[in-house]
């Protein structure tokens, strides 16, 4: 398809289409007031997180990234959203006092992160040798997981178990009246 001069493949439309969902649904889950959209909203950013993960030729990582994130990571939070009832009863308004300050901060960041990671040795690399010849197939992640990296990701399940414990304990607080 030719649109204004240009040459716009199939790949090119469902980067932009996902590109898009992503980057709504982010926004949408910095300005929703309900905390329970918020979380569907994150699902929807990690959803499409994954989609993006595809089209980098990177299937594994966008299996992982849908069953961890959208899955348990998401349903974790809804979990502990509704054990929570204070937090179902209370509505939250964002804290934006100068909005144009607030974005300004954002885009010196995103350029900063752009920057670095524009920059780094990996990307440098991995855009010298392409995509497809680089090694981040399933034994080079399961090798980094089980092997280096081994006591970093017990850890972080060790502290997401404890965050869902901690919103069980905070969600049976005892009530007035009751032993």
């Amino acid at each position: 398809m030719i649109l204004f001069g240009f040459e716009i493949t199939g790949y090119q439309i469902a980067f932009l289409a996902l590109a898009g969902v992503t980057l709504g649904s982010a926004l949408m889950v910095v300005l929703m007031p309900n905390i329970l959209r918020a979380a569907l909203f994150l699902g929807l950013t990690l959803f499409g997180t994954a989609g993006l993960y595809v089209l980098m030729n990177a299937p594994f990582l966008a299996a992982v990234q849908v069953m961890i994130y959208v899955g348990a990571i998401t349903t974790m939070i809804i979990l502990a959203i509704f054990l929570s009832s204070r937090v179902m009863s209370v509505g939250f308004s964002q804290a934006i006092y100068n909005p144009v300050l607030a974005f300004g901060a954002a885009g010196v960041m995103f350029l900063f992160l752009f920057v670095t990671i524009a920059n780094s040795i990996w990307v440098k690399r991995i855009a010298a040798e392409g995509p497809t010849n680089s090694n981040v197939g399933v034994h080079a992640v399961a090798a980094a997981l089980l092997q280096p990296y081994v006591f970093p990701f017990e850890l972080a399940s060790l502290v997401l178990l404890a965050v869902l414990v901690g919103a069980i304990v905070i969600a049976k607080e005892d009530q007035p009246g009751e032993p």
